[in-house]
């Protein structure tokens, strides 16, 4: 519009100025060259506008001959550029929805017009990707890494597709440089953790997961979590080669997580070999007030050295009374009173539990109890056999269904982290380690089992003070003929047995001494 009314404007004026020279009439004269040129003032006006229309023309002409076909490649250039630009933008559209042949088609447009644009290499591997092409993928994101404003898409690229190749090392470097090269990144701290846990290397997972804190990838609670979890790890591993530094990560695991179980164990275990029996207490009651565990229970009973079987036991209830009455507390106070060969006070903290079809360990003490008080063995069978239909012992259950004795810092399965829970395990996944129908088809003997530990628990060094005090209870019946029955052997799980107690209607003979201290400090 505006153009218009210039164009109106100049046309006005030319026409005004025609005018206002018709109006004043007069002649003009040139003389040039020998010749004589007369006429109006009015003709020489137009000669003279139409001398300089005709110089324009030819120099347009002129300038439009010299850069007219630059100016025609750069036109088509443009337009090339339009259509890809358009194709990149359908074509990211399409593969984000999935669409493989509206992605590949428009993918082949981008090669041709825009085989340098940014985005339509985002667009090849995309594309590549949908159709399952690995190679010209790896090869799209490989070209990112030759663009600085690419380089950590392409690092993340070449991440994922060595992942989906089973490419662990590969992944691992490439999470590496990402990384390396921007710290800030979530997801290369996220999946170097990740890799890192689980290869068992804690120490370089711990300098990972603090990039994480500092760079704000991880909740405080979560990143807190996570440096529990592999401190206590760590504090497993170097508990009998370096206590002391064992002893600080185990405490510092505890601090951040009051109720992860291992790292209070562990910590116990070492303050008792240290002979710091009031530190250890005060870790080991604060644990059980939030978490009760047998384990707990276990260390706090030997955490002084040189105790009496009824001394542990009265720790026990002293620990028990702290916290509130469950299952874990009875349990506890009967196998130390068990030990203690308190078989009254062992019933009486078993006796709520007993009715309604009772859990397998309660049986399983009941029978040692029947055994070692009574020299019962049909009850002890019997009690063996509820055991058998028994709600199963409470063990370390990951999410995926994986079941596992000891407490393990990620699952094997899925390799997630902190994923163990102390609870019961599922009915598909549970099994009791004592095999109760063989030994109920021994009837001429009744091999009786107290509650046992992981192994990786039940190591210490020497915290039971006393290597001569009776704690297993194996009941040796009569035979039908009055002689002994002979008793089998102990089965192949049971490797914790230590200072075992037989009795029979005549006689209580203990077993030759176990000196190990492993084995004076697990309790069966």
């Amino acid at each position: 519009m505006t153009r218009l009314i210039g164009y109106f404007v100049i046309i006005v004026l030319v026409a005004v100025g025609f005018a206002w020279i018709a109006d004043r009439p007069g002649n003009v004269t040139i003389q040039w060259l020998g010749y004589d040129i007369q006429t109006s003032v009015f003709i020489g006006s137009v000669a003279l506008l139409l001398a300089f229309v005709i110089v324009f023309l030819l120099g347009w002409l002129g300038l439009l001959t010299w850069t007219g076909p630059k100016k025609f490649r750069g036109r088509m250039q443009r337009r090339r550029q339009r259509v890809g630009q358009e194709a990149v933008r359908r074509g990211i559209f399409a593969a984000g929805a999935g669409d493989k042949s509206a992605a590949l088609k428009a993918d082949a447009i981008a090669r041709r017009t825009v085989p340098n644009e940014p985005l339509a290499l985002l667009l090849q591997a995309q594309s590549a990707q949908l159709n399952e092409d690995s190679i010209a993928s790896r090869q799209a994101f490989e070209r990112m890494l030759e663009k600085p404003e690419m380089a950590e898409l392409g690092l993340r690229g070449l991440y994922m597709e060595a992942k989906k190749a089973n490419q662990n090392e590969a992944a691992k470097q490439f999470a590496e440089r990402a990384l390396a090269a921007n710290p800030a990144l979530a997801w290369s701290s996220s999946a170097l953790f990740e890799i890192q846990s689980r290869e068992g290397d804690w120490r370089a997972a711990l300098k990972t997961l603090q990039i994480a804190k500092e760079h704000r990838h991880l909740a405080k609670p979560e990143a807190d979590r996570r440096r529990s979890l592999l401190l206590t790890q760590l504090a497993i591993e170097l508990e009998d080669s370096q206590p002391s530094k064992a002893l600080a990560y185990a405490t510092e695991a505890f601090d951040l997580s009051p109720t992860l179980i291992p790292a209070a164990v562990v910590a116990g275990r070492i303050l008792t070999t240290q002979g710091q029996t009031s530190r250890a207490t005060k870790i080991l009651t604060q644990a059980w007030r939030s978490t009760q565990h047998p384990e707990i229970a276990l260390t706090f009973a030997h955490a002084r050295r040189g105790d009496s079987p009824r001394d542990r036991l009265a720790r026990v209830k002293s620990l028990v009374a702290a916290g509130s009455q469950t299952l874990e507390g009875a349990v506890a106070v009967a196998v130390s009173a068990i030990d203690a060969q308190e078989w009254k006070t062992a019933r009486l903290a078993l006796e709520p539990y007993l009715a309604n079809n009772p859990p397998a360990r309660v049986c399983r003490l009941m029978a040692r109890i029947e055994a070692g008080q009574n020299r019962d063995s049909g009850r002890a069978r019997e009690w063996l056999a509820k055991a058998a239909r028994g709600a199963p012992d409470p063990v370390w259950v990951a999410p995926d269904g994986t079941v596992s004795a000891e407490w393990q810092p990620i699952s094997p399965t899925t390799g997630a982290l902190g994923s163990f829970e102390w609870k019961t395990p599922p009915a598909n996944a549970s099994a009791n380690p004592d095999d109760f129908a063989a030994e109920i088809s021994a009837l001429d003997v009744v091999s009786l089992e107290g509650e046992s530990l992981p192994d990786s628990y039940a190591k210490t060094k020497g915290l039971s003070g006393r290597s001569n005090e009776p704690v297993d209870v194996v009941a040796s019946p009569v035979g039908k003929d009055g002689s002994d029955a002979k008793t089998p052997p102990t089965p192949a799980n049971d490797t914790a047995t230590s200072n075992a107690l037989v009795t029979t209607p005549e006689t209580t003979v203990e077993a030759e001494e176990v000196t190990t201290p492993v084995d004076r400090f697990r309790r069966r």
